[in-house]
């Protein structure tokens, strides 16, 4: 099979998740999907905004300009458009193949100008049950429609394998960490730590996350001064995959006071996979994603699809986030067994491997 996979935002190839700088969940899906494929003899290509091609992996990413030449020639048996696209791409595709054509979806909801829902679709594959749930008002009659869910990083599935103890590689004092883009709830962080710190100081606080909320330089750099001069943060910044997994698998809570309408969070299936305990809202796709093993704060309409703007109970998340320090310390043993039984359930069900065959039933399904 020979798949082409398009998008117009980002510029990479399928080496990407190895470099050492951030990297959006989307195109961290795309790479390991792909590299799965190819290992079962798909042909699998990206079109992005790099500018020349540059293969890795046994893929190759075109600039967009080239996607008209595979058209012309019928390079492919499928076209996939990635997280968003244009309509008049989406067009040109469509008028110029008979190849099935799949929006990936990866926002909360289809809406111009970047996630249209378009007639030129065939399928549409979303990453979450929540997600597919609040778009059916828009889907259209000659749509197919299946659940392909996100998985995680390999760096992090190798985090804890069988006979290891969790607990003997976290540091101490403890480490609480964010990460995630500035959206996801950076700007909550300040306030809970006012809550935590009348109860405990002996912790510190990782922040892996881009610090640009007014997209103004001189005003983000005061930002970022301020944040880094208070009491506990220990790190502001972001890296790259590699070294975000070895800094998952040494911290021992996720801070996620999250407002965002999540789809699928990588993030919090990582620091899941990773024997972190989670405190999160149970916002959007997040219990879902969850399947139980997250400590979630309950938020203001968690299933609106186009709202950010919640509170969140700070006191809340506190009580949860000492009642997790706690509990490690004061009953070690039973919270290794528990923190096992999360670590093996999210490798038993998060592992790119597992995705290639339901995206190749469903290719199948729509002709490719």
């Amino acid at each position: 099979m020979r798949l082409a996979f398009v998008d117009f935002i980002y510029h990479y190839d399928a080496a990407r998740p190895e470099a050492d700088e951030p990297l959006g969940g989307t195109t961290s899906a795309i790479c390991f999907l792909a590299r799965e494929l190819v290992k079962t003899g798909a042909v699998c290509a990206f079109y992005n905004r790099v500018t020349e091609p540059r293969s890795a992996h046994g893929i190759t990413s075109y600039p967009l300009r080239d996607l008209a030449a595979a058209l012309e020639t019928n390079a492919y048996d499928a076209y996939i458009f990635c997280g968003r696209w244009r309509k008049e791409m989406a067009e040109l595709v469509r008028a110029n193949t008979r190849a099935p054509f799949i929006a990936w979806m990866h926002e909360s909801v289809f809406q111009a100008p970047v996630t249209e829902a378009l007639d030129a679709f065939d399928g549409v594959v979303y990453v979450s049950l929540w997600q597919k749930c609040v778009n059916q008002h828009l889907v259209r009659p000659r749509w197919k429609q299946t659940i392909i869910r996100n998985a995680m990083n390999p760096a992090v599935a190798d985090s804890f394998p069988a006979g290891t103890k969790i607990f003997s590689v976290k540091v101490k004092p403890p480490v609480l960490l964010f990460a995630g883009s500035f959206a996801r709830g950076a700007f909550h962080i300040p306030p809970l730590l006012d809550k935590i710190r009348p109860h405990r100081t002996d912790f510190s606080v990782e922040m892996y996350c881009n610090l640009d909320p007014s997209r103004d330089p001189e005003k983000d750099a005061a930002y970022i001064g301020w944040l880094r001069s208070l009491p506990n943060i220990a790190h502001v910044g972001m890296v790259g995959q590699t070294e975000l997994a070895q800094r998952m698998k040494r911290a021992d809570v996720l801070l996620a006071p999250n407002p965002w309408p999540e789809t699928s969070c990588i993030a919090l299936i990582e620091a899941l996979a990773s024997g972190m305990a989670a405190v999160t809202t149970a916002r959007a796709a997040l219990p879902e994603t969850a399947s139980g093993f997250a400590r979630q704060i309950p938020i203001d309409a968690p299933d609106d699809p186009l709202r950010f703007d919640m509170p969140i109970d700070y006191d809340a998340f506190a009580v949860q986030v000492l009642e997790a320090l706690r509990a490690r310390e004061e009953n070690p043993d039973a919270e290794e067994k528990r923190m096992r039984e999360q670590v093996d359930y999210f490798h038993a069900h998060y592992q790119w491997a597992q995705r290639v065959a339901p995206w190749l039933d469903f290719l199948k399904e729509l002709g490719a």
